[in-house]
């Protein structure tokens, strides 16, 4: 029994010892062990670059009178290890009791995270607690952490946390202590303690070139300029993409960079471009590490995501991709979120980076990976069509085929929520338009093309208008009917016309009344009547547009089409003032005006009363002329019609100028001048910018 009694007192002071039971032998009593100074931060990288606005947020949390707990959260890959590693070796002078690091393995594919107990027992021995007095009940151990850094001035970094119960038990319960936090996790709940939340992004190109050269052989960089461009675009922003990418490079000095710049270039390659022994130094590994976190319903929805090409995506496109509510969709999208796999740059859209991407592409998803992109499509042809009728009620809808199972429609209920998608989506629209094209889903290909052209033309896209036209026709000869066929180029006629090619928008229009006259489809005509007299008109021939415009006319009228008689009417008028015709025209345009505001066409009163406009300036009529044509620019600012908005502005331009208002001529010209050139119609914006130089107002 004797052997099993140890008679042991530790104390900082030497005074009465209280005999707590039976007493053999001696009583030692010893003084305490002073605790230590410990040093624990890994070596600081050599280089860093950039995020000196991250750097500056660390600084100014420190200096705000109590040392900080902060979080930094980011996806793997993007540096955060290094920002903190950089700002702690650079300011433990601030913190002498010394400095406590450990590496939580939150993301560790070759062990378990660590567990908060052995952190804690790590810490108490460096900090002198012999390990027979480390208590092994977890909350016992880390009260007596707390009591060993009370009061000291010292720095703890916990790197890789992988959940807000790991990191708990490891903080201090004083202020005098600095805790920095790196993590994948969007740990909010540290919030409630005090927690300084900090997001590290990728960096932007400018900062990641500069990074890059600072990696790379001395004077690399300036042999290689473009190149360096090339493979800074390609890594993304991502501080461990260009940290591996500058070590192929000095792997063989003797190879030009371009090498390597043309191997990021292609996506098959690019992910593997960034693959080393070491699984630390391996990108794909790294991402890996986070995507092996989720669970097996989040798993999929990430893979998901990677085999849509987007750069970002909606909650709404989402659930149709995922086949999910779009309630469960924003739901997983906060678990993505949390884990830092995507980014919520704008409520309700997200964005992945693109190397991640191409990880999530890399995941198993099989056969439904095709089912999944369908159902993508399908919901964006479904709501270009449902916008597009939205922003031109009186144009002929075609059928859209019924959505596929578990996608849902976007609820789109006015004009304004219509323009407001379109402008979020249009970018995404052309991806999709070519997946479409690309894996021959001609319907779907056919009804995108079809419904973004209103949009394209009010918005003076008018490069893309010609490019999504030319695949609605490619899906209409596909599909082999002829209706859809003559729509598709007449369409494109009308693309054609607005960029100025005249000679090919004469061709497909008249190829589409080839068709619509063969077929007996009257409707069709009257359209394409209208288009060439446009057409004709443009080239000066206006005796053959009036005609054109009187047939669509009458075709319209047979059609019980008061929308499209104004139009025609409207078109007449126009001719007739071409051919100095005034009082025809004026007759002709007013009742084209009173049929476009009975049925509330607001777009065909903005054109018929720039027509007026015209007919009353060439008639002498200049206060008229001014009232209908700003009453013109007004209706097209209020529709989002930038195309025409550009053309009416200067046609106000011009009779102000004729009334001697030379002031606010100029102003108008440069209102139109900015429309033109923001719509990159160059010819305009130079005809515009000339009569800008010679009509400049005089000062004083």
């Amino acid at each position: 029994m004797a052997d099993d009694i140890r008679n042991l007192v530790r104390s900082d002071q030497i005074g009465t010892a209280i005999q707590a039971g039976l007493v053999h032998g001696d009583l030692h009593v010893t003084g305490a062990q002073p605790l230590r100074t410990p040093r624990q931060l890994p070596m600081a990288p050599r280089w860093h670059v950039a995020r000196e606005r991250e750097l500056g947020k660390l600084t100014a949390v420190l200096e705000e009178g109590r040392p900080p707990l902060v979080v930094i959260e980011g996806a793997g890959g993007v540096g955060k290890t290094t920002l903190v590693l950089h700002w702690a070796h650079s300011r433990k002078d601030r913190f002498p009791d010394g400095q406590l690091f450990a590496n939580l393995r939150g993301f560790d594919p070759q062990a378990a995270p660590a567990k908060p107990a052995t952190v804690l027992r790590g810490f108490l021995t460096v900090l002198g607690v012999e390990p027979a007095a480390i208590p092994a009940d977890p909350d016992a151990a880390a009260a007596l952490f707390r009591s060993a850094v009370a009061d000291r001035r010292m720095m703890i970094v916990l790197d890789n946390a992988r959940d807000t119960d790991q990191v708990a038990p490891l903080l201090p319960g004083t202020p005098s202590c600095a805790v920095l936090v790196t993590t994948r996790m969007r740990l909010s709940s540290l919030r409630v303690r005090g927690a300084h939340l900090m997001r590290l992004e990728a960096m932007d190109e400018s900062d990641a070139s500069a990074l890059l050269s600072r990696l790379l052989p001395a004077h690399a960089a300036e042999r290689e300029s473009e190149a360096v461009s090339a493979i800074a675009h390609r890594c993304g922003g991502l501080p461990l993409a260009l940290a591996i990418a500058s070590a192929r490079v000095a792997a063989h000095p003797e190879f030009p960079m371009s090498v390597l710049a043309d191997e990021l270039e292609d996506e098959t390659t690019r992910l593997s471009a960034f693959d080393a022994d070491d699984e630390s130094a391996s990108l794909r590994a790294v991402l890996s590490w986070s995507s092996a976190s989720l669970n097996d319903r989040l798993g999929r929805a990430f893979g998901l995501l990677g085999v849509a090409p987007l750069g970002e995506i909606s909650i709404a496109a989402a659930a149709c991709l995922w086949a999910v509510p779009p309630r469960e969709a924003a739901a997983m999208f906060r678990s993505l979120e949390a884990a830092n796999l995507v980014r919520q740059h704008v409520p309700q859209r997200f964005q992945m980076h693109d190397l991640v991407r191409l990880h999530a592409a890399e995941l198993p998803s099989g056969a439904e990976s095709a089912w999944a992109v369908q159902r993508l499509v399908a919901f964006y042809a479904y709501t270009v069509r449902t916008a597009d009728i939205l922003l031109y009620p009186h144009r002929h809808a075609f059928e859209v085929p019924a959505l596929p199972d578990g996608c849902h429609p976007l609820r789109l209920t006015d004009e304004p929520s219509a323009i407001a998608w379109f402008g979020a989506e249009h970018a995404l629209i052309a991806v999709v338009h070519r997946i479409a094209a690309d894996r021959k889903w001609y319907e779907a290909m056919w009804h995108i093309a079809h419904g973004l052209d209103t949009y394209q033309y009010r918005l003076g896209l008018l490069a893309e208008n010609v490019a999504s036209s030319r695949l609605g026709l490619e899906a209409a000869i596909a599909i082999g009917s002829v209706r859809l066929r003559a729509s598709s180029l007449r369409q494109l006629g009308r693309a054609c016309t607005r960029a100025g090619d005249l000679d090919e928008a004469g061709r497909c229009l008249t190829q589409a009344l080839n068709l619509e006259e063969e077929v007996g489809f009257a409707m069709g005509q009257a359209h394409t009547h209208h288009d060439l007299q446009r057409v004709l008109s443009l080239r000066g021939e206006h005796e053959q547009a009036l005609q054109h415009a009187i047939s669509a006319m009458e075709l319209y009228r047979a059609e019980s089409n008061p929308v499209g008689e104004a139009h025609a009417l409207n078109a007449q008028g126009w001719q007739h003032a071409q051919l100095e015709n005034f009082v025809l025209a004026r007759e002709c345009c007013e009742h084209a005006l009173a049929l476009h505001s009975a049925h509330g066409n607001v777009s065909g009163q903005a054109s018929t009363l720039d027509a007026l406009g015209y007919i009353a300036c060439r008639d002498g009529r200049l206060d008229q002329a001014v009232e209908h044509f700003a009453a013109a620019v007004r209706q097209a600012n209020q529709l989002g019609n930038v195309f025409a908005e550009a053309e009416y502005t200067e046609h106000l331009a011009d009779v102000l100028a004729y009334q001697g208002d030379a002031e606010k001529a100029h102003r108008m010209l440069r209102v139109a001048y900015d429309l033109f050139l923001s719509q990159h119609r160059i010819d305009d914006a130079d005809r515009v910018q000339v009569r800008l130089s010679r009509q400049a107002p005089r000062k004083g």
